[in-house]
């Protein structure tokens, strides 16, 4: 910080285009520009294919509304498709929303679990859609390809790729910034001018952009958190895995997000989800046993004012109902065993009472 504050130059300078370097080598990606926030990630991910006015562009139906917003951004339409139990998208319902207007997706990596992206990618190049990846919550997780026999990680599978940086993030900053990433070699520069007016070059717009930059203090701090990462995320699947142990055969947890197999996927076990019975007494419970928790989320995007013009007649049966039975454990890389043993007995002390 002192570093940054001594040079005299705090917006997209040295140490933005060093943490550019690690993140795309961390990632294995082409190349990439930091940005202003995650949700402004998205919409220049979006941009960066065409992606605009008139187009409608697919979306899962639970979730954070900044996806939902990042597409309108945009100017153009976002489609909500519902989800199913396991909260990844219905492709049923995808095929369903198809029109001569679709014209992306955008698969959201929900609570860092890069799930069925490689059946979205095939499904996304069949029908001729763009593909960005919403990587907020997915910082290093990652999917087995048989074919290569490596791990390949989020972010690298779609046409473009959002990351988010928002300090409660696997990855955070001390405040907003984001990243976004194309497949495409070329797309790179096509990134920095959208962020920053459209300029080729100062005061030389070529396209119509906008304003979000990362700044050089964040990109410092990025640096520092980056080599972490790794041992950070190590340690969350450790506790997701605890939880997962010692909640097993409970009647009353009805789902985890946790579902798939780990030699398949490698999570960033960004949140601890399980759906409950008596959600909002639970949660009481926990409080006054001094366990905090969250609820992620409590409505989905179309159950909300702002955006319930683009509800579906017949609504999101699925995603309404998650909504009402989701809460979040505590999980992050410096939580104890005994902090999960201690939540997980106040459940079941919850459970037990008459």
């Amino acid at each position: 910080m002192d570093r940054v504050l001594r040079s005299g130059r705090y917006i997209l300078g040295a140490e933005v285009e060093a943490f550019e370097r690690e993140f795309c080598s961390y990632l294995g990606a082409h190349g990439g520009a930091g940005v202003g926030s995650g949700t402004d990630a998205l919409t220049l991910a979006l941009l960066a294919g065409g992606v605009g006015q008139g187009a409608e562009v697919l979306l899962p139906a639970f979730g954070p509304g900044a996806t939902i917003t990042g597409v309108l951004a945009t100017g153009a339409t976002p489609v909500p498709v519902d989800v199913g139990w396991d909260f990844n998208l219905d492709q049923n319902l995808l095929v369903e929303a198809l029109t001569s207007r679709t014209k992306a997706l955008v698969a959201v990596h929900l609570f860092g679990r890069p799930e069925r992206i490689t059946a979205l990618r095939k499904f996304s190049q069949t029908h001729g859609l763009w593909l960005v990846e919403d990587c907020a919550q997915a910082h290093g997780a990652a999917v087995w390809e048989e074919e290569t026999g490596q791990w390949r990680k989020a972010g690298t599978f779609g046409d473009a790729a959002a990351f988010s940086f928002y300090p409660t993030k696997n990855l955070g900053a001390l405040g907003d910034a984001g990243f976004c990433l194309t497949r495409e070699a070329t797309g790179t520069e096509r990134l920095r001018r959208l962020r920053q007016y459209g300029w080729k070059t100062r005061d030389k717009a070529t396209q119509v952009g906008r304003n979000s930059r990362m700044d050089e203090l964040q990109a410092a701090v990025l640096r520092t958190g980056l080599p972490q990462l790794e041992h950070w995320n190590e340690r969350r699947r450790t506790v997701e895995q605890a939880y997962g142990t010692l909640l097993e055969g409970r009647p009353e947890v009805l789902g985890t997000r946790h579902t798939e197999r780990e030699h398949q996927n490698k999570s960033a076990a960004h949140l601890l989800v399980v759906r409950l019975k008596r959600r909002n007494a639970v949660r009481r419970h926990l409080a006054a046993c001094g366990v905090g928790t969250g609820v992620h989320y409590p409505l989905a995007p179309t159950q909300q004012a702002a955006f319930s013009s683009y509800r579906k007649t017949g609504g999101y049966p699925v995603a309404e109902r998650l909504a009402r039975e989701v809460l979040s454990l505590p999980l992050h890389p410096f939580l104890q065993d005994t902090d999960v043993e201690k939540t997980v007995g106040c459940l079941i002390e919850f459970w037990s009472s008459p």
